[in-house]
């Protein structure tokens, strides 16, 4: 993926989660305008659903996008996670994490 492109894919999985929640919070607050709620309590309640659902779908973007590299000693805690690497950067990573020399106790 060329670099220009790997740009305008980070902005796109960066932005999408901004624009999921905010509509789902003006939703929300549509919804809950029809109960006559104070504008106080309706805008905490609308920032709050867009905080939690931005919150959620950019770990799950988060967690989609990064790798986990783990030691292969039993009971060993050391991992290491990547993202938005080069595939020979992943691989020197898998073999640090398999070939580390302190062991730690998870």
């Amino acid at each position: 993926m060329s670099s220009l492109s790997s740009t305008l894919h980070r902005r796109l999985v960066g932005t999408v989660p901004v624009v999921v929640s905010g509509t789902v919070a003006v939703l929300v607050g549509i919804r809950l305008h029809a109960h006559h709620l104070p504008w106080s309590l309706l805008l905490a309640c609308t920032l709050a659903v867009f905080g939690s659902v931005a919150d959620t779908l950019t770990r799950m973007v988060e967690g989609w996008s990064t790798t986990t590299h783990r030691c292969t000693v039993p009971g060993c805690g050391f991992t290491v996670q990547l993202a938005h690497t080069t595939p020979a950067e992943n691989r020197w990573w898998q073999e640090t994490a398999a070939a580390h020399p302190g062991h730690a106790p998870r």
